[in-house]
């Protein structure tokens, strides 16, 4: 069994910061703010697609906020997005991490077939982040999967799982949080989907 609390390193517990941005150059600038403004651990820096710099950090709340602010404020022009989460879900930190559960193959046929998707797409990676931490924290949901931009143009997908009701409204929190960032690619909801 997998233990919620010691999942996701350093990320468990903790803020996470995101800044994705346009290019190696205006990267490396946001990196030396993040990394003087405040304490913070830089998990990743790197080029993720072309013309796209990330960068995902660590710390206490306002550590990561400052941090964060200070790199928006000497990029300027050069941020595509960002977010600042306080308390990401442990299923989000184990994602960030590459670490998603698998399916079980000890389900029954019946269990498996009241089994939903939700798929979600978002226009930018920061957007993907903020939406699969809403989307697990507003139903009881596995996050099955979480794509950040290599290979997708800079954009990210995201895919739950769970009873249909808990995909249902968790597909709904996320949706609505893209649409009011104006962020939203698409998305669907297949109920029992065929393994």
């Amino acid at each position: 069994m997998v233990d919620d609390n010691n999942v996701g390193g350093q990320l468990a517990d903790q803020a996470v910061g995101f800044l994705e941005l346009k290019g190696a150059a205006h990267g490396m600038v946001a990196l030396d703010a993040v990394c003087k403004a405040a304490p913070v651990d830089v998990l990743e820096a790197q080029v993720v697609c072309p013309g796209k710099f990330t960068i995902l950090f660590t710390g206490l709340l306002a550590s990561v906020t400052t941090a964060h602010g200070a790199a928006v404020a000497r990029v300027g022009p050069g941020l595509y997005d960002s977010c600042v989460i306080g308390r990401i879900h442990p299923a989000l930190a184990r994602g960030l991490s590459g670490i998603f559960p698998g399916l079980d193959a000890r389900k029954t046929s019946t269990e498996t077939k009241e089994e939903a998707l939700g798929v979600l797409e978002t226009l930018s990676m920061a957007s993907g982040i903020e939406a699969a931490d809403v989307a697990l924290k507003a139903g009881s949901v596995k996050l099955r999967e979480l794509r950040l931009g290599y290979a997708l143009g800079g954009r990210s997908y995201l895919v739950i799982s769970g009873e249909i009701g808990s995909v249902g409204a968790a597909l709904d929190a996320a949706t609505k949080l893209v649409t009011e960032l104006g962020l939203l690619g698409s998305h669907c909801l297949i109920p029992r989907p065929k393994a």
